[in-house]
């Protein structure tokens, strides 16, 4: 007996599969090279434009129209250098409608609970108290300082010796945290309004602004006094200095002037003259070559950075470059780029580094330039006279200004280790103490 065979339709046909498709991509919208749905994406302008009219038209309207994409706000927060806390802080602050439950992490009470006069009793707790204080210093750029210190003290032609460089890297570094903590103690309430800049401690709430003060009390007084028994008064004079630039000129000047950012670099330029007074004389031309380096490093790197927030600086009270006059700004990165190369080729021309350090650097700077040019082009082509600038070309402008920053970060440790390496004399003496050198090259290194 046969048996008729029943087939099933085939699941994975090309009909199924196009519905199946056009069926699932009304729900997707696409921004910025951001995919997101319904529940991950809040823009009104797309979800219920005239191209979504029709049966889903009752769900895209149970949207909220106000808020901005989840995934779109956190990749933002990251490329613009906030840190997690501040990530956290807005989101849990801000009314968004999430499809699924969020419990927020609640608020370390170290405050109330612990506080200077009481002593931790578990590892969490001391967790608790110390790592607010440690973040009111801002450990990345206080490390950024302390190693321009450290990198010009070795650079510096004279002898040094090792419990010279510990008292001058803890002094230095306790100098620029205190700068930094009556920085963030003056303006919580203008940090609160930045993105950037909302998850500091004394925004949060984690510490006053009075324990801000006399935790940089401490920590700066006994940053000079280490620098000024430990090193010499002309280094403790400097850290001091730069305190008093940093702390109040500077933040002051921030709400006032365009000028802040000139004077931020004077900031930026002070740790490599402290760490050449520390050995060496500054008289010696190099010395302010080496403190010219740094003065002109501070413009690509900020006003790259600067460009892409430049709306959060001037929503939040702040009168910077890239947001008053924005070709300014990229004209600025683009010459200070330039000076670079006449700044390497001067720590050669006194003496300091050898020959070679002029080639090498200069492929360093070459590369910071070439993107500074870039930047700087991209913006005198949005700003053209009698023109406006066009979306596009403002997105352009911002990945250039993204490249530009980037580089920065990475541009002044390898021209400072490169002219660390090409330290004049520093390899013969090296080959000398293993023998690889004759004894008439020792003479001749000892009359130099």
């Amino acid at each position: 007996m046969s048996q008729r065979l029943v087939t099933l339709p085939r699941l994975n046909t090309v009909s199924n599969f196009n519905f199946f498709f056009k069926n699932t991509k009304k729900n997707l919208t696409v921004q910025q090279n951001f995919i997101s749905n319904q529940y991950l994406a809040f823009s009104s302008r797309k979800i219920n434009s005239s191209s979504n009219k029709g049966p889903n038209s009752t769900v895209s309207s149970s949207v909220p129209s106000n808020k901005a994409s989840i995934l779109e706000d956190v990749a933002s927060n990251l490329l613009n250098c906030q840190d997690k806390d501040a990530i956290l802080s807005q989101h849990t602050t801000q009314n968004i409608h999430i499809p699924f439950k969020v419990v927020p992490k609640p608020a370390s009470p170290i405050v109330n609970t612990i506080g200077l006069n009481s002593i931790p009793k578990s590892k969490t707790e001391l967790q608790n108290l110390v790592n607010p204080y440690l973040k009111l210093t801002k450990p990345n750029l206080t490390i950024l300082v302390t190693l321009s210190c450290v990198c010009s003290y070795a650079i510096s032609p004279l002898t040094v010796s090792l419990q010279e460089l510990i008292f001058l890297t803890l002094g230095t570094a306790l100098s620029s945290g205190a700068a930094n903590a009556i920085n963030q103690g003056r303006e919580p309430e203008f940090d609160r309004k930045m993105p950037r800049t909302v998850g500091r401690p004394v925004v949060r709430g984690l510490i006053t602004a009075k324990q801000a003060y006399k935790f940089a009390a401490f920590s700066g007084s006994l940053g000079c006094t280490m620098l000024w028994f430990g090193v010499n008064p002309t280094v403790a004079f400097l850290g001091f200095l730069n305190i008093v630039l940093y702390s109040w000129i500077y933040t002051s000047l921030k709400r006032k002037s365009i000028i802040n950012t000139w004077v931020g670099a004077v900031v930026g330029a002070i740790p490599p003259l402290m760490g050449w007074a520390a050995s060496s004389s500054l008289s010696h031309p190099a010395a302010w070559c080496l403190a010219g380096l740094l003065y002109a490093w501070q413009f690509p790197h900020f006003n790259a950075l600067s460009h892409n927030i430049a709306d959060q600086y001037k929503q939040a009270g702040y009168i910077m470059t890239a947001a008053e006059n924005p070709k300014l700004n990229a004209r600025v990165a683009l010459r200070y780029s330039l000076l670079m190369f006449p700044l390497c080729f001067g720590l050669t021309y006194y003496g300091i580094t050898d020959w070679v350090f002029p080639i090498d650097s200069a492929i360093a700077n070459g590369w910071l330039t070439y993107l500074a040019y870039k930047f700087w082009k991209q913006q005198k082509e949005n700003y053209r006279t009698g023109s406006k600038p066009t979306s596009e070309g403002l997105a352009i402008a911002g990945v250039h200004a993204k490249k530009l920053f980037w580089c920065s970060v990475w541009h002044l440790p390898a021209v400072l280790i490169l002219a660390m390496l090409h330290k004049k004399g520093q390899w013969d003496r090296l080959f000398t103490y293993m023998g690889l050198k004759s004894s008439s090259t020792k003479k001749s290194l000892a009359a130099s």
